[in-house]
Protein backbone atom coordinates (compact mmCIF):
# COMPACT_ATOMS: atom_id res chain seq x y z
CA UNK A 1 0.00 0.00 0.00
CA UNK A 2 1.25 3.11 -0.94
CA UNK A 3 0.84 6.17 1.88
CA UNK A 4 1.43 9.81 1.72
CA UNK A 5 2.51 11.23 4.90
CA UNK A 6 2.46 15.44 5.75
CA UNK A 7 3.62 17.09 8.41
CA UNK A 8 1.97 20.93 7.88
CA UNK A 9 2.38 24.24 9.47
CA UNK A 10 1.46 27.53 8.37
CA UNK A 11 3.66 28.25 5.53
CA UNK A 12 4.86 24.88 4.39
CA UNK A 13 3.90 21.20 3.41
CA UNK A 14 6.76 18.16 4.00
CA UNK A 15 5.24 15.05 2.18
CA UNK A 16 7.05 12.08 2.46
CA UNK A 17 5.34 9.03 0.13
CA UNK A 18 5.70 5.46 1.68
CA UNK A 19 5.70 3.27 -1.10
CA UNK A 20 4.13 -0.42 -0.86
CA UNK A 21 7.72 -1.53 -2.25
CA UNK A 22 9.35 0.37 0.73
CA UNK A 23 11.04 2.91 -1.06
CA UNK A 24 10.31 6.62 0.33
CA UNK A 25 10.68 9.57 -1.57
CA UNK A 26 10.06 13.23 0.21
CA UNK A 27 8.86 16.83 -1.29
CA UNK A 28 8.49 20.39 0.06
CA UNK A 29 5.90 22.63 -0.65
CA UNK A 30 4.02 25.58 0.40
CA UNK A 31 1.06 25.47 1.91
CA UNK A 32 -1.29 26.48 -0.43
CA UNK A 33 -3.60 25.71 -3.57
CA UNK A 34 -0.57 25.40 -5.66
CA UNK A 35 1.38 23.58 -3.42
CA UNK A 36 -1.22 21.13 -3.46
CA UNK A 37 -1.45 20.82 -6.87
CA UNK A 38 2.45 20.16 -6.55
CA UNK A 39 1.86 17.16 -4.38
CA UNK A 40 -0.57 15.69 -7.25
CA UNK A 41 1.35 16.47 -10.08
CA UNK A 42 4.37 14.41 -7.90
CA UNK A 43 2.71 11.71 -7.20
CA UNK A 44 1.79 11.26 -10.66
CA UNK A 45 4.75 11.47 -11.81
CA UNK A 46 5.88 8.75 -9.55
CA UNK A 47 2.56 6.65 -10.84
CA UNK A 48 0.73 6.83 -7.95
CA UNK A 49 -2.89 6.21 -8.51
CA UNK A 50 -3.85 5.05 -5.13
CA UNK A 51 -2.83 5.79 -1.90
CA UNK A 52 -4.38 7.04 1.68
CA UNK A 53 -2.88 10.36 2.89
CA UNK A 54 -2.86 11.60 6.41
CA UNK A 55 -1.83 13.70 8.40
CA UNK A 56 -2.21 15.66 12.09
CA UNK A 57 -4.89 17.94 13.47
CA UNK A 58 -2.18 20.81 13.23
CA UNK A 59 -5.00 23.81 14.34
CA UNK A 60 -6.74 25.27 10.96
CA UNK A 61 -3.26 24.61 8.93
CA UNK A 62 -4.46 20.83 7.82
CA UNK A 63 -7.67 22.03 6.82
CA UNK A 64 -7.67 23.14 3.19
CA UNK A 65 -5.08 20.35 2.45
CA UNK A 66 -7.71 17.36 4.22
CA UNK A 67 -10.74 18.98 2.21
CA UNK A 68 -8.55 19.42 -1.37
CA UNK A 69 -6.89 15.74 -1.34
CA UNK A 70 -9.98 13.94 -0.12
CA UNK A 71 -11.72 14.44 -2.82
CA UNK A 72 -9.11 12.24 -4.72
CA UNK A 73 -7.72 10.24 -2.00
CA UNK A 74 -9.08 8.52 1.18
CA UNK A 75 -7.41 11.22 3.69
CA UNK A 76 -7.07 10.59 7.77
CA UNK A 77 -6.73 13.05 10.07
CA UNK A 78 -4.73 11.83 13.32
CA UNK A 79 -4.31 13.87 16.72
CA UNK A 80 -1.05 14.91 17.69
CA UNK A 81 -0.75 12.59 20.94
CA UNK A 82 -1.14 9.38 18.55
CA UNK A 83 1.84 10.06 16.83
CA UNK A 84 3.89 11.20 19.56
CA UNK A 85 3.32 8.17 21.44
CA UNK A 86 4.14 6.36 18.21
CA UNK A 87 7.26 7.87 17.72
CA UNK A 88 8.13 7.04 21.80
CA UNK A 89 6.96 3.32 21.05
CA UNK A 90 9.50 2.82 18.51
CA UNK A 91 12.16 5.02 20.06
CA UNK A 92 12.43 7.73 17.35
CA UNK A 93 14.67 10.64 18.21
CA UNK A 94 14.81 12.57 15.13
CA UNK A 95 12.23 15.95 15.01
CA UNK A 96 12.33 17.52 11.43
CA UNK A 97 9.83 18.37 9.37
CA UNK A 98 10.43 15.56 6.74
CA UNK A 99 11.07 13.10 9.90
CA UNK A 100 7.73 13.82 11.13
CA UNK A 101 6.12 13.06 7.77
CA UNK A 102 7.57 10.02 7.66
CA UNK A 103 6.62 9.17 10.65
CA UNK A 104 2.82 9.66 10.24
CA UNK A 105 3.20 7.73 6.63
CA UNK A 106 4.17 4.59 8.61
CA UNK A 107 1.85 4.89 11.32
CA UNK A 108 -1.30 5.29 8.70
CA UNK A 109 0.04 2.13 7.03
CA UNK A 110 0.10 0.27 10.32
CA UNK A 111 -3.72 1.70 11.89
CA UNK A 112 -5.32 3.58 8.80
CA UNK A 113 -7.88 -0.15 9.23
CA UNK A 114 -8.41 0.78 12.64
CA UNK A 115 -9.06 4.98 11.38
CA UNK A 116 -12.23 7.11 10.52
CA UNK A 117 -11.62 8.40 7.00
CA UNK A 118 -12.01 12.37 6.84
CA UNK A 119 -14.95 13.69 5.79
CA UNK A 120 -14.96 17.46 4.76
CA UNK A 121 -17.96 19.56 6.90
CA UNK A 122 -20.56 20.96 4.65
CA UNK A 123 -20.04 24.87 4.54
CA UNK A 124 -22.59 25.60 7.23
CA UNK A 125 -21.09 23.33 9.38
CA UNK A 126 -17.58 24.66 8.79
CA UNK A 127 -19.12 28.42 9.73
CA UNK A 128 -20.60 26.52 12.90
CA UNK A 129 -17.31 25.57 14.04
CA UNK A 130 -15.71 28.95 13.56
CA UNK A 131 -18.68 30.95 15.59
CA UNK A 132 -18.32 28.02 18.22
CA UNK A 133 -14.61 29.08 18.09
CA UNK A 134 -15.17 32.49 18.25
CA UNK A 135 -17.49 32.68 21.01
CA UNK A 136 -15.44 30.82 23.43
CA UNK A 137 -12.21 33.31 22.42
CA UNK A 138 -14.82 35.89 22.96
CA UNK A 139 -15.90 34.52 26.39
CA UNK A 140 -12.14 34.13 27.61
CA UNK A 141 -11.28 37.80 26.30
CA UNK A 142 -14.26 38.91 29.04
CA UNK A 143 -12.87 37.09 32.05
CA UNK A 144 -9.58 38.35 31.13
CA UNK A 145 -10.52 41.81 31.11
CA UNK A 146 -12.81 41.29 34.32
CA UNK A 147 -10.08 39.90 36.45
CA UNK A 148 -7.80 43.10 34.69
CA UNK A 149 -10.40 45.26 36.47
CA UNK A 150 -10.56 43.75 39.69
CA UNK A 151 -6.83 44.29 40.16
CA UNK A 152 -6.91 47.76 39.07
CA UNK A 153 -7.07 51.17 41.24
CA UNK A 154 -6.70 53.77 38.96
CA UNK A 155 -9.42 55.31 37.50
CA UNK A 156 -8.49 55.46 33.81
CA UNK A 157 -7.74 52.18 33.62
CA UNK A 158 -10.96 50.72 35.35
CA UNK A 159 -13.12 52.78 32.78
CA UNK A 160 -10.38 51.36 30.08
CA UNK A 161 -11.48 47.84 31.11
CA UNK A 162 -14.81 48.55 31.44
CA UNK A 163 -15.04 49.93 27.83
CA UNK A 164 -13.23 46.16 26.59
CA UNK A 165 -15.71 44.40 28.90
CA UNK A 166 -19.06 46.26 27.14
CA UNK A 167 -17.64 45.46 23.70
CA UNK A 168 -16.63 42.36 24.22
CA UNK A 169 -19.94 41.41 26.05
CA UNK A 170 -21.98 42.99 23.14
CA UNK A 171 -19.86 40.75 20.55
CA UNK A 172 -20.45 37.82 22.63
CA UNK A 173 -24.39 38.30 22.52
CA UNK A 174 -24.12 39.10 18.89
CA UNK A 175 -22.12 35.80 18.26
CA UNK A 176 -24.51 33.78 20.01
CA UNK A 177 -27.60 35.44 18.08
CA UNK A 178 -25.50 34.29 14.78
CA UNK A 179 -25.14 30.52 15.87
CA UNK A 180 -28.71 30.66 16.70
CA UNK A 181 -29.62 32.26 13.44
CA UNK A 182 -27.69 29.79 11.40
CA UNK A 183 -28.95 26.41 13.17
CA UNK A 184 -32.95 27.83 13.14
CA UNK A 185 -32.18 28.51 9.42
CA UNK A 186 -31.83 24.47 9.09
CA UNK A 187 -35.25 22.90 9.49
CA UNK A 188 -33.60 19.37 10.45
CA UNK A 189 -30.58 20.76 12.47
CA UNK A 190 -32.94 23.22 13.93
CA UNK A 191 -34.66 20.06 15.77
CA UNK A 192 -31.70 18.27 16.51
CA UNK A 193 -30.41 21.23 18.14
CA UNK A 194 -34.27 21.79 20.29
CA UNK A 195 -34.11 18.13 20.95
CA UNK A 196 -30.59 18.50 22.43
CA UNK A 197 -31.79 21.49 24.87
CA UNK A 198 -33.84 19.32 26.84
CA UNK A 199 -31.43 17.34 28.13
CA UNK A 200 -30.69 18.73 32.37
CA UNK A 201 -28.05 20.99 32.12
CA UNK A 202 -27.62 21.76 28.16
CA UNK A 203 -28.03 25.23 27.36
CA UNK A 204 -27.77 26.87 23.61
CA UNK A 205 -23.95 27.21 23.49
CA UNK A 206 -23.32 23.35 24.59
CA UNK A 207 -26.39 22.53 22.16
CA UNK A 208 -24.34 23.83 19.37
CA UNK A 209 -21.09 22.40 20.28
CA UNK A 210 -22.70 18.95 20.35
CA UNK A 211 -24.40 19.22 17.09
CA UNK A 212 -21.51 20.83 15.80
CA UNK A 213 -19.43 17.58 16.02
CA UNK A 214 -22.22 14.75 15.72
CA UNK A 215 -22.90 16.18 12.64
CA UNK A 216 -19.76 16.24 11.05
CA UNK A 217 -18.18 12.84 12.44
CA UNK A 218 -19.79 9.34 11.17
CA UNK A 219 -20.37 8.19 14.76
CA UNK A 220 -21.56 4.51 14.70
CA UNK A 221 -21.80 3.98 18.52
CA UNK A 222 -22.45 6.15 21.60
CA UNK A 223 -19.00 5.17 22.77
CA UNK A 224 -17.37 6.22 20.14
CA UNK A 225 -18.30 9.60 20.25
CA UNK A 226 -17.97 9.18 24.05
CA UNK A 227 -13.97 8.09 22.99
CA UNK A 228 -13.89 11.22 20.80
CA UNK A 229 -14.56 13.64 23.37
CA UNK A 230 -12.41 12.17 25.17
CA UNK A 231 -14.45 10.77 28.11
CA UNK A 232 -13.63 7.08 27.80
CA UNK A 233 -11.73 5.63 31.68
CA UNK A 234 -8.07 4.89 31.04
CA UNK A 235 -7.36 1.47 33.05
CA UNK A 236 -4.07 0.30 34.08
CA UNK A 237 -4.38 -3.15 35.58
CA UNK A 238 -1.75 -6.09 35.21
CA UNK A 239 -1.46 -9.14 37.67
CA UNK A 240 -1.50 -8.22 41.31
CA UNK A 241 1.68 -5.63 41.12
CA UNK A 242 -0.40 -3.14 38.98
CA UNK A 243 -3.74 -2.18 39.53
CA UNK A 244 -4.09 2.30 39.08
CA UNK A 245 -7.22 3.93 39.45
CA UNK A 246 -8.45 4.93 36.56
CA UNK A 247 -8.05 8.23 34.92
CA UNK A 248 -9.43 9.91 31.96
CA UNK A 249 -7.91 9.13 28.56
CA UNK A 250 -5.41 11.92 26.96
CA UNK A 251 -7.47 11.83 23.80
CA UNK A 252 -10.35 13.22 22.54
CA UNK A 253 -11.74 16.63 21.25
CA UNK A 254 -10.67 19.17 24.45
CA UNK A 255 -13.28 21.52 23.50
CA UNK A 256 -16.31 19.12 23.41
CA UNK A 257 -14.95 17.95 26.98
CA UNK A 258 -14.97 21.08 28.29
CA UNK A 259 -17.93 22.30 26.97
CA UNK A 260 -19.46 19.09 28.87
CA UNK A 261 -17.97 20.21 32.68
CA UNK A 262 -20.86 22.86 33.17
CA UNK A 263 -23.64 21.30 31.95
CA UNK A 264 -22.71 18.08 34.37
CA UNK A 265 -21.96 20.55 37.22
CA UNK A 266 -25.91 21.90 36.78
CA UNK A 267 -27.19 18.03 36.57
CA UNK A 268 -25.35 17.11 39.71
CA UNK A 269 -27.08 19.77 41.69
CA UNK A 270 -30.52 19.43 40.29
CA UNK A 271 -30.32 16.04 40.89
CA UNK A 272 -31.00 14.98 37.46
CA UNK A 273 -29.64 11.25 37.36
CA UNK A 274 -30.00 9.83 41.12
CA UNK A 275 -29.40 6.18 40.43
CA UNK A 276 -26.13 7.01 39.01
CA UNK A 277 -24.83 9.17 41.03
CA UNK A 278 -26.36 6.87 43.94
CA UNK A 279 -24.09 4.16 43.18
CA UNK A 280 -21.17 6.04 42.76
CA UNK A 281 -21.75 7.71 46.29
CA UNK A 282 -22.41 4.35 47.79
CA UNK A 283 -18.82 2.98 46.39
CA UNK A 284 -17.53 6.15 47.94
CA UNK A 285 -16.22 7.98 44.68
CA UNK A 286 -15.17 11.34 44.65
CA UNK A 287 -17.36 14.47 43.33
CA UNK A 288 -15.09 14.71 40.59
CA UNK A 289 -15.32 11.53 39.74
CA UNK A 290 -19.03 11.37 39.53
CA UNK A 291 -19.31 14.71 38.01
CA UNK A 292 -17.21 13.15 34.83
CA UNK A 293 -19.50 9.99 35.12
CA UNK A 294 -22.15 12.67 34.42
CA UNK A 295 -20.52 14.30 31.65
CA UNK A 296 -20.31 10.62 30.11
CA UNK A 297 -23.87 9.99 30.73
CA UNK A 298 -24.77 13.10 28.69
CA UNK A 299 -22.58 12.59 25.88
CA UNK A 300 -24.23 9.58 25.74
CA UNK A 301 -27.59 10.69 25.98
CA UNK A 302 -27.01 13.22 23.38
CA UNK A 303 -25.86 10.58 20.89
CA UNK A 304 -28.98 8.60 21.33
CA UNK A 305 -31.10 11.65 21.50
CA UNK A 306 -29.41 13.15 17.85
CA UNK A 307 -29.70 9.57 16.31
CA UNK A 308 -33.17 8.79 17.54
CA UNK A 309 -34.82 12.68 16.75
CA UNK A 310 -36.68 12.54 20.02
CA UNK A 311 -36.57 14.99 23.01
CA UNK A 312 -35.11 14.05 26.50
CA UNK A 313 -37.09 11.60 27.77
CA UNK A 314 -37.59 11.99 32.37
CA UNK A 315 -38.48 8.62 32.67
CA UNK A 316 -36.10 6.43 30.86
CA UNK A 317 -32.88 8.79 32.07
CA UNK A 318 -34.04 8.42 36.02
CA UNK A 319 -34.52 12.17 36.48
CA UNK A 320 -35.87 12.95 39.79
Amino acid sequence: MNTLGLDISKDTIDAVLDKKDGLKQHIKVENNKDGLGQIQKWLKANRIRKTIVAMEATGIYYENAARHLSMQYPVYVINPLRIKEYARSQFKHTKTDKADAALIAEYAKRHHDVMQPYTPPTAENRYLSKLISLLQQLKAQLTEAKNRKHASQDEFVISTHEATILLVSSQITATANEIDKLITQQNTVKAHYTNLQTIPGIGRETAATLLRYLQDKPFQTANQFISFAGLSPKIESSGTSVKKHGRLSRYGHKRLKRSLFMPALVAYRIGAFPQLVSNLQKSKKPKMVIIVAIMRKLAKIAYYIYKSGQPFDRTRHQMA
